[in-house]
């Protein structure tokens, strides 16, 4: 079995426009605090990794509980607002959907979806490029800090037999590490990451299907 998974934001679909924003937006009004810019300074670069980082320095376990439902609960519903109130706010990147069907098909590929965001605004990105979010193995910020771990949980959601080889898509250098460290081949979308597997998109099927011998 070959393990082809996914990251959505800059590899299935474009809405960094808003999202990011969005997302410092939330932080900073519940918790005052203004987010590092590069972000690749954070230890886990996911929604819930990056807001742990932030609330370290809150001793009191309930509080800081309380305070990371306050931020994702406004992330959340500012990001559905967002997208009611704006016209295709979210946009496929190219090829996105049609390659994602395409393996599907494929008898001996188990394809999975792993993303830093939390996973009600993953589940309306999918949705809002024509992928039903119930039918791809999924994990998300929603049920680890720590990509590597979320990625795991992914591929152990996308099957149940042995795997032979293991492929990660996504767009920033915190997937190209965390691809690395769990020994998963990288292809770098979207011009943001020096590799040598790289696409700026993901309409050329045949090159794709190519590089991953499927």
């Amino acid at each position: 079995m070959h393990v082809v998974c996914f990251d959505i934001d800059g590899t299935l679909v474009s809405s960094a426009g808003f999202d990011e924003k969005l997302y410092e937006q939330a932080i900073l009004n519940v918790l005052g605090v203004d987010l590092n810019p590069d972000w690749s300074q954070y230890k886990n670069v996911s929604d819930s990794g990056i807001l742990e980082e932030i609330l370290e320095n809150v001793s009191d376990a309930e509080e800081r509980a309380r305070l990371g439902r306050r931020v994702q609960m406004a992330f959340v519903n500012s990001t559905k607002q967002y997208v009611e109130e704006n016209s295709h706010p979210i946009r496929e990147i190219p090829g996105a959907t049609a390659l994602v069907e395409r393996l599907r098909k494929s008898r001996n590929v188990g394809i999975c979806i792993a993303t830093g965001g939390w996973v009600e605004t993953a589940k309306l990105k999918l949705r809002a490029i024509g992928l039903e979010p119930a039918e791809l193995p999924m994990a998300t910020a929603s049920d680890a800090v720590q990509r590597t771990e979320i990625m795991r949980l992914a591929e152990s959601r996308a099957t149940k037999g042995p795997v032979e080889k293991r492929t990660y898509f996504g767009d920033g250098v915190w997937d190209k590490k965390a691809a690395a460290e769990l020994g998963y081949d990288f292809v770098a979308i979207g011009g943001g990451v020096e590799h040598d597997v790289a696409f700026q998109d993901l309409q050329d099927l045949e090159a794709i299907l190519g590089q991953l011998r499927v």
